[in-house]
């Protein structure tokens, strides 16, 4: 038993002396030639421990094959405004619209006012009219040279012939057009504008002067100073004028208003 036990013991020496021949054998072939060297080759080739500074990738990242995008790819445009609808512009439907003075004034006016307005008689084929928009109204029994009435905002053809008129204004901002179709409303001893042609006088039925007036517009030559206005008898002439058999005065008369008034009159002489 002794014998067997030192056979083992010498067998473990040998196999022990052939593993570091081995082992050298390896090392020379690595070119270690020392333990030195076996130390630094050994720590290369561990792996790194978990307390490593992870991997971060760069800021940057170039991907030449990547294809290119367009705002349709992604959805987005540069100048869509979700507040606005996209357009840029301003909701219409919300904004004020632009008012037009003018338009208001006219718009202002109601059927049965009555307005100080008269014709210059300075228009050449039409009416010019005293005021550029219509002035407050006013009572209708008033002491005016030329007070009309307004009889009519809403026909689009006003009543025409003597003593009736119609003033308009079309608006370039709202594109309407407002119509006041007038009548005039005479009164005693006020004057207006008459054109004497012939034996006859033609009267500026919607027309107002100063019975002194030194000048008067170029298309009349008379100052017509009213005597009377009288509802229109049958048959109505310059003889209805008359104030007594005594009453020698040369009168001019004329049916307005449809012919329901009859208007007295006499060229002014001053006085």
């Amino acid at each position: 038993m002794a014998g067997a036990s030192g056979d083992d013991s010498t067998s473990r020496l040998w196999a022990w002396l052939g593993g570091i021949a081995s082992l050298l054998a390896i090392l020379a072939w690595l070119g270690v030639s020392n333990a030195q060297e076996m130390k630094e080759l050994l720590a290369e080739s561990s792996p790194p421990s978990s307390s490593s500074t992870p991997y971060e990738p760069s800021e940057t990242v170039d991907t030449p094959d990547a294809p290119e995008t367009s705002d349709a790819d992604t959805g987005h445009a540069d100048s869509y405004d979700a507040s606005s609808g996209g357009s840029g512009e301003p909701d219409s439907e919300t904004s004020s619209p632009t008012p037009d003075p003018t338009e208001e004034s006219f718009t202002a006016v109601s059927a049965g006012d009555c307005l100080e307005i008269y014709d210059t008689g300075r228009g050449v084929d039409s009416i010019e009219w005293s005021a550029d928009v219509p002035p407050a109204p006013v009572p209708c029994n008033s002491q005016g040279a030329g007070l009309v009435q307004v009889t009519s905002t809403t026909d689009t053809t006003c009543p025409s012939g003597a003593g009736k008129a119609s003033w308009m204004y079309a608006s370039a901002v709202s594109g309407k057009t407002t119509k006041l179709c007038l009548t005039r409303i005479y009164q005693k001893y006020f004057c207006v504008l008459g054109k004497q042609v012939g034996d006859k006088t033609e009267l500026g039925s919607m027309t107002a002067v100063d019975c002194k007036a030194q000048q008067i517009p170029a298309a009349y030559n008379r100052i017509i100073h009213i005597i009377g206005v009288y509802q229109a008898p049958a048959n109505a002439s310059p003889r209805n004028c008359v104030q007594g058999p005594d009453d020698q005065t040369q009168y001019l008369a004329w049916l307005v208003n449809d012919d329901k008034i009859l208007l007295c009159a006499t060229i002014y002489q001053g006085g």
